[in-house]
């Protein structure tokens, strides 16, 4: 055979088993799958079972697992194994409980054997989908129309404004703006309700803190260049929790969406007057 026949035969193979691939990872690809959400509060809620009871759970970023509460846990038959503590963004520790779930289903998928904690500071019959959830489940949080989706299309995703994050504590830490300085190591927070809390270390840059536990202040927190900035409730910590500087809501007014990609290492955000082309220019501009 001829050497350019043989290449233009090389190639043609190449080309086929090329689409053939791209066709096998597009069928492999979780279908994106959008369900009605509710509300605790600010916090979006969505339907899930834990080993086949119905329950609803919080989508809390700043929490390093799925956590239930002792009622609940006792209802669906989790068994407390050995002692743990959860040390929360906001410096508390609580006495938690190692435990699995045998059958944790949403939306249509089920998950067997999921790690999660059984934990003091919860009451009733709530649940908190935290870590353990969003990397198995990348998810957008549409509160305008009350509704979430998982495995969202990345094409939703590309219009957002995406922060990276750092994951390596279980909760997402990422670099904000808070009062004009632009601070890392700031937990993204959608289990927060009422503001944030910072590390006295930080006080140097907000202006009108004062030290020790302290709450009653507020602070602007912008997380997008280019956008209006948001005024929140503010406290201090004296102590720093776990190499956190702060933690902050991220049910903000001004954000009208939120994805969750874990799997990205990024959690992106929908902000009102938010122009991608503005925000490349402001980022051009001279410090």
């Amino acid at each position: 055979m001829r050497p350019a026949i043989a290449l233009v035969l090389s190639l043609c193979c190449f080309g086929v088993l090329l689409i053939a691939g791209r066709q096998v990872a597009a069928a492999s690809a979780p279908t994106p799958v959008t369900l009605s959400s509710g509300l605790s509060g600010t916090r979006t809620t969505i339907p899930v079972t834990f080993n086949g009871r119905a329950s609803s759970c919080i989508l809390d970023t700043g929490s390093s697992a799925i956590i239930v509460s002792p009622m609940l846990a006792r209802d669906v038959g989790l068994a407390g194994e050995r002692g743990t503590f959860e040390v929360a963004p906001d410096g508390r520790s609580y006495a938690d409980r190692e435990s699995a779930i045998s059958r944790f289903a949403v939306a249509g998928h089920a998950l067997h054997d999921v790690h999660a904690l059984i934990s003091s500071h919860l009451t009733g019959y709530s649940a908190l989908c935290g870590y353990d959830f969003f990397m198995r489940f990348p998810t957008l949080i549409d509160r305008e129309h009350s509704a979430v989706t998982l495995f969202p299309a990345p094409a939703k995703i590309a219009r957002m404004h995406c922060l990276p994050v750092n994951l390596a504590p279980r909760v997402p830490l990422a670099r904000v703006e808070i009062n004009g300085a632009w601070r890392s190591q700031i937990v993204l927070d959608s289990g927060m309700a009422g503001g944030g809390a910072l590390w006295d270390g930080t006080r140097a840059y907000q202006a009108g803190f004062t030290s020790g536990f302290s709450c009653g202040g507020s602070a602007y927190i912008r997380l997008a260049a280019g956008t209006p900035a948001s005024s929140i409730p503010m406290c201090t910590e004296p102590q720093r929790p776990d190499g956190y500087n702060g933690i902050i809501e991220t049910n903000l007014p001004d954000v009208h969406a939120m994805a969750v990609d874990y799997p990205h290492r990024r959690i992106c955000f929908d902000v009102a007057g938010y122009s991608p082309a503005w925000a490349r220019f402001n980022n051009l501009r001279p410090r």
